[in-house]
C-alpha cells in the first residue's frame, strides 16, 4: 500500500522537498523552464526564397535557433559535465508564390520566449520530384543542399565553407548523378552532382534575404558504377555525357569536367582557384569611372576577369563617346591608363 507523505503537517520538510525537486529538474535543463519559442511580433524577418527548376522539388527547411540563457547539459568524455548553448529546432515548409516558381518562407530572428532564442542557423534544398523516371527501385542519393549560419556557432552540418556580407544570392549548376552500388547489396541512387558534396555551407551574419538558385542540366547526366568486389585498384567508373569512362579514385564525380564538357571551356577556366592558368580568360571592364585625384577632368576604368580579379598589364582597346580611342595596358592595379571625362561613357570596349 503506498501512502501519500503528509508534508504539510512539517512546513521545514515541505520547503526542503520543493528545493530539492526545483535542483533535480534544474540539473535536467531548468526548474520549470518554459523552453517554447515566442517571436516578438516586431522582430526582423529573414527571407528564404528558392527559385525552383522544373523536375525538383524543395525539402523540408530545418531551423535551428540556440539560447544561451536555457544550457544544454551535457557530460564530457571524462565524466566531467559540460555546458553549451541550447538548441531549439522547428521544420518550415517553403510556399509557393503566386504561379511563379519561387518558394519562399520568412524567420523571425528573434525567437522570443523566456529562453531569449536566437536564429542560428537554417538546412533546406531541392532532391527531385519523381525517382521513378530513373527506373525501378531508384531511391534518392544526395546533393543540392544548402546550409545558412547565422551565429559565431557550427552548424548540424559542420562550420561554414564561405564566409559572405550582408545578403546572400547563392547560383548554382547541378547534374543528374545516377550511381550503382554493388558491395553489400544492389543499390541505385539519383543524386545531384554540383560544386559541393551534400551541402554548401555559408556563414552569413548580416544577411536578411537568402536566395537560391539551382540551375539543373538535365542533358548532362553522369553514370557511376562501384566495382563488385573490393580489390586493390578496383575504382568505381564514371561515365561521363561525351561517353569517356574515368576511374581514378574519385568517390564523386569530376565537377569541372562536366562544367568543361558542357560549356566548351578549359575546366581551369571554372574555378577561381585555377583561373590563373586559364588559356581564354575573359576579361570586362567596370562601368564606374574613377576620377583621378591629382588630375582633374581624367578618370580611370578597372579591368578584372569574371571571378573579380583585378588584371594587371592587360591589353584592352577603348572608344569614347567622342570617337576618342585609348590603346594600353592596365597597371599593376588593374586600371586603365587615365581618360578625359569627354570619353565618357565608353561606345566600344575592345579586349585583343
Amino acid at each position: 500500500m503506498v501512502k501519500q507523505i503528509n508534508t504539510l503537517k512539517n512546513p521545514a520538510s515541505a520547503l526542503r522537498l520543493a528545493l530539492v525537486s526545483c535542483a533535480l529538474l534544474f540539473t535536467l535543463g531548468g526548474c520549470r523552464q518554459d523552453y517554447s519559442l515566442s517571436p516578438p511580433a516586431d522582430s526582423e524577418k529573414i527571407s528564404v526564397t528558392v527559385k525552383l527548376p522544373e523536375g525538383l522539388k524543395n525539402k523540408t527547411m530545418w531551423v535551428m535557433y540556440r539560447s544561451a540563457t536555457c544550457k544544454h547539459i551535457g557530460t564530457g568524455a571524462s565524466g566531467q559535465r559540460t555546458e553549451r548553448d541550447g538548441y531549439h529546432s522547428v521544420y518550415k515548409e517553403l510556399e509557393r508564390q503566386g504561379q511563379s516558381d519561387l518558394y519562399q518562407v520568412e524567420l523571425p530572428k528573434d525567437g522570443g520566449g523566456a529562453c531569449r532564442w536566437h536564429l542560428a542557423n537554417v538546412t533546406f534544398g531541392v532532391e527531385y520530384a519523381d525517382l521513378t523516371r530513373f527506373g525501378e527501385n531508384v531511391i534518392w542519393g544526395g546533393g543540392g543542399g544548402v546550409v545558412v549560419i547565422f551565429d559565431h556557432n557550427n552548424s548540424p552540418r559542420g562550420g561554414a565553407d564561405f564566409i559572405v556580407d550582408g545578403d546572400l544570392r547563392i547560383r548554382k549548376d547541378y547534374y543528374p548523378w545516377l550511381s550503382e552500388a554493388f558491395i553489400g547489396g544492389y543499390k541505385k541512387h539519383i543524386s545531384l552532382a554540383g560544386e559541393g558534396r551534400i551541402y554548401l555551407k555559408y556563414q552569413a551574419l548580416q544577411a536578411r534575404h537568402i536566395y537560391f538558385e539551382p540551375i539543373l542540366h538535365s542533358d548532362f547526366r553522369v553514370l557511376s558504377a562501384q566495382p563488385k568486389e573490393i580489390k586493390e585498384g578496383n575504382y568505381t567508373a564514371f561515365t561521363y555525357p561525351d561517353g569517356s569512362v574515368v576511374a581514378d579514385g574519385r568517390s564523386n564525380p569530376d565537377f569541372l569536367k562536366l562544367q568543361s564538357l558542357r560549356t566548351g571551356r578549359a575546366g581551369d577556366c571554372l574555378s577561381p582557384w585555377t583561373y590563373h592558368k586559364c588559356p581564354d580568360r575573359r576579361p570586362q571592364l567596370l562601368p564606374e569611372w574613377l576620377p583621378v585625384p591629382d588630375k582633374p577632368g581624367f578618370g580611370q576604368y578597372l579591368i578584372v576577369d569574371e571571378w573579380g580579379n583585378k588584371l594587371p598589364t592587360y591589353d584592352y582597346r577603348l572608344v569614347g563617346k567622342d570617337g576618342r580611342i585609348n590603346k594600353w595596358k592596365t597597371d599593376a592595379n588593374g586600371l586603365t591608363h587615365p581618360v578625359p571625362e569627354s570619353m565618357h561613357p565608353l561606345r566600344e570596349v575592345e579586349f585583343p
